[in-house]
């Protein structure tokens, strides 16, 4: 069902820093923004000095639509001028957002196997998608198997595994690429996302449906096996 698009300005009500370089910001939600599990919103700050990027980003709204009381963006704040704009809002200020947009989202209405693959800071919609389906009691079963470069960089990793412990119909898999640089220890899955990987938590490997977000490369890779 396809949810209408408007324009609203949200203030800032916490900030919150997950690891050295990625951070959650989230705003209070109107009553009337309603969105899928999935779907993203354009977030437009005024900056005096914009760089070549300009002054607008698309967000997923890695909050599940059931919280009612806010929507959570979370993203890696590195350089560009609208990234040093949004890590410095303060509480209370306000953003100006369009939206919700987008077809990639979670299907109750469908009860098959779900996969999601990640990469990183891709794993913002399923955070959405399993937290929406885990408080709604859905029957659905899903899989989420994402990739971080060390331990340090792990983003939603308690929160979910607490989850998956709870929760028969989701099952959740981190694995991290380059665990010797990492300070702290690590005994979970080690590498990226591959086709051995997906086989060895997804036995019925041809029948899911697959959700595949991250670096045009991993998703590339990942398509020509799935």
């Amino acid at each position: 069902m396809a949810m209408p698009r408007k324009e609203f300005y949200l203030p800032l009500t916490k900030k919150e820093q997950l690891t050295k370089d990625v951070y959650s910001f989230y705003f209070k939600r109107p009553q009337d923004l309603d969105f899928l599990p999935g779907q993203y919103i354009r977030m437009i700050l005024p900056i005096e000095k914009k760089d070549e990027r300009g002054d607008s980003r698309f967000f997923t709204i890695a909050s599940s639509p059931l919280e009612k009381d806010k929507i959570m963006i979370t993203t890696r704040v590195i350089k560009s001028s609208f990234k040093k704009k949004l890590a410095e809002l303060n509480i209370g200020e306000r953003a100006k957002f369009f939206g919700p947009m987008g077809g990639f989202v979670l299907d109750e209405k469908e009860k098959g196997q779900r996969v999601f693959l990640a990469g990183g800071i891709g794993i913002t919609p399923f955070h959405s998608m399993i937290t929406y389906s885990h408080k709604k009691k859905l029957s659905i079963p899903i899989t989420l198997i994402v990739s971080f470069s060390s331990v340090e960089d792990l983003v939603f990793y308690k929160e979910l595994s607490d989850i998956a412990k709870e929760n028969p119909y989701i099952k959740i898999i981190y694995t991290v690429s380059h665990p010797e640089e990492s300070d702290k220890p690590w005994n979970g899955e080690i590498g990226r996302v591959s086709e051995d990987l997906i086989k060895k938590y997804v036995p019925s490997f041809l029948n899911p449906l697959y959700y595949i977000v991250g670096p045009p490369k991993m998703v590339a890779a990942i398509e020509e096996v799935v």
